[in-house]
């Protein structure tokens, strides 16, 4: 029994290994044949993607290209956004815009030094009136009497009991018809005739006289009035009487101009003695192109020139930068040509001012206004000091001041680096480039309060053809120009020395203008 039973079991083994061995091929089978399936899909894979690859991906490149492009439209448009917003906070604080030229949108920003006290407007409690007091019976060269016929109340007679006194200080313009008579002379001796010299300004038999070719000069070269304009108001002054014409006008610009020839060549040798010298250029019109008026002085002294070009050749013709001493020091507004000479610059501080006030309104960044606010302070202690008779600050002042430039210098550093790029980096980081390279230049007047910290001196001297340029809008040709030059000279150095321009101007056109020794007072050291 048991024999059979294995006999059965065993074929039943034998059965199921053979069933076994037909499913193990079976699935090596089934496994070789994956494993060729799925080293034909890759294949094919591999083949759709190279193929797509080929088919897609110049578009895929093209896309990339379109969305970097736009990218970088996009930066460049946010970066052209800031600039024209910077653009549109530029006024007088952070620029030399002047102020006539503020955009309609902002408020004028007028210079004003002053700080606010709280204090209504007008004269204070307990302070002094100012007024024109009453005139000296011997002064009064003009009396007007005023009379009543009748009482103002009710009609009846009146009886003179008193008078009150008005007096009124006022100016006539009033023609005066001038004749000069040259008696003449025949000599007993020789039988000749003769009579006394006729200046050359009597040459016509009729001619405008030398006080009204003032007030036409004064009123084209300080006034800034236009020829036509100038014509008006002499006319509409003299009641119809003196009626000069536009061409006559424009003639006494270069009449005046040639009686001007030695004292410009004194001035010049005076300009060139100067220890401190300011100058300074602008853009003026001549002819619908842009030219140039440059300033050359001080306190005392306007030398004045003008060029078809603002540019260094112009500078080589005025020899006056060129031939300063090497002992002499230049304020000018970072014109680095000044650094091309031997003599001593001085940059000036209120441009560096409004350069940080730009700076920080573009960027934002805390740096500009700190060293903003270091200047402006150790301007101010300066006039403290100069108060007290001291000519310079202490050393442990210096010391203070040297470590905050440097302290605050880092900073800057240090914010343009880490902080957001925006479209004023570059700018900044010249600003910065320049306060550390001419640190010197910028703060010499820490070490001698004579020294001036800005050159705003020149910038006023300018204002005026400035305010020509709009109401004249240019020049003819440079001649003219040149004219404006030599007028503008004389007056204003005359009035910087407390002579009355219309007076210097009447001795011009009488040919006795003032001279630069007569001004300065040396006419009688040369005599002596």
């Amino acid at each position: 029994m048991a024999a059979n039973y294995e006999k059965m079991f065993e074929k039943d083994y034998q059965k199921l290994t053979e069933k076994y061995d037909k499913k193990s091929k079976d699935y090596k089978l089934l496994k070789y044949e994956h494993q060729l399936l799925e080293k034909k899909y890759k294949k094919a894979i591999n083949d759709f993607d190279s193929k797509a690859q080929k088919k897609y991906q110049p578009l895929l490149n093209e896309k990339e290209k379109i969305i970097t492009e736009k990218e970088k439209i996009i930066e460049e448009q946010a970066k052209e956004i800031s600039r024209l917003k910077a653009l549109l906070n530029i006024d007088g604080t952070n620029s030399s815009l002047p102020t006539s030229q503020t955009p309609i949108n902002k408020k004028k920003v007028i210079p004003n030094t002053r700080v606010k006290t709280g204090k209504t407007k007008g004269g204070q409690p307990g302070h002094k009136k100012h007024k024109l007091e009453k005139f000296a019976d011997n002064e009064v060269n003009e009396n007007v009497e005023h009379t009543l016929d009748a009482c103002p109340c009710c009609g009846g007679n009146l009886e003179e009991v008193g008078e009150i006194c008005k007096d009124e200080l006022t100016y006539l313009f009033l023609p005066v018809k001038k004749r000069h008579h040259f008696k003449k002379y025949k000599c007993t001796k020789c039988n000749k005739e003769c009579h006394e010299s006729i200046p050359t300004r009597l040459k016509e038999e009729n001619q405008y006289g030398s006080e009204i070719q003032s007030v036409a000069l004064s009123l084209a070269n300080e006034g800034n009035v236009p020829m036509n304009k100038i014509r008006r108001l002499i006319k509409g002054f003299s009641n119809g009487e003196i009626d000069m014409s536009e061409g006559y006008i424009s003639k006494l610009q270069k009449k005046a101009s040639d009686k001007l020839n030695q004292f410009k060549k004194d001035l010049y040798k005076k300009v060139l003695q100067l220890k401190v010298l300011y100058w300074d250029d602008t853009v003026i019109m001549i002819d619908t192109k842009r030219a140039c008026l440059r300033f050359y002085g001080n306190d005392n002294i306007a030398y004045y020139t003008a060029h078809l070009k603002k540019d260094e050749e112009g500078i080589n013709e005025d020899q006056v930068l060129t031939t300063l001493a090497d002992d002499v020091k230049v304020m000018h507004d970072h014109n680095k040509i000044n650094y091309k000479y031997s003599y001593q610059n001085l940059e000036c501080n209120a441009h560096l001012i409004r350069d940080l006030e730009k700076c920080k309104n573009n960027t934002s960044h805390e740096w500009c206004s700190k060293f903003k606010e270091l200047v402006q302070k150790t301007i101010h202690d300066s006039k403290e000091f100069i108060s007290q008779d001291q000519i310079r600050f202490p050393e442990n002042y210096i010391k203070d001041f040297d470590e905050q430039y440097e302290s605050i210098t880092l900073e800057a550093i240090e914010e343009n680096k880490t902080k957001p790029k925006t479209h004023y980096d570059n700018e900044e980081k010249a600003l910065i480039t320049r306060i550390l390279e001419y640190k010197g230049n910028y703060f010499l007047w820490l070490y001698d309060f004579t020294l001036p910290t800005s050159n705003n001196l020149s910038e006023r001297a300018l204002r005026g053809v400035k305010s020509k340029m709009k109401v004249a809008g240019q020049f003819q040709n440079i001649s003219y120009a040149q004219y404006y030059a030599d007028i503008k000279t004389y007056i204003e150095t005359c009035y910087r020395n407390n002579i009355n321009p219309t007076e210097a101007l009447i001795r011009l056109m009488e040919d006795n203008p003032y001279t630069v020794a007569e001004i300065f007072g040396e006419v009688e050291n040369d005599a002596s």
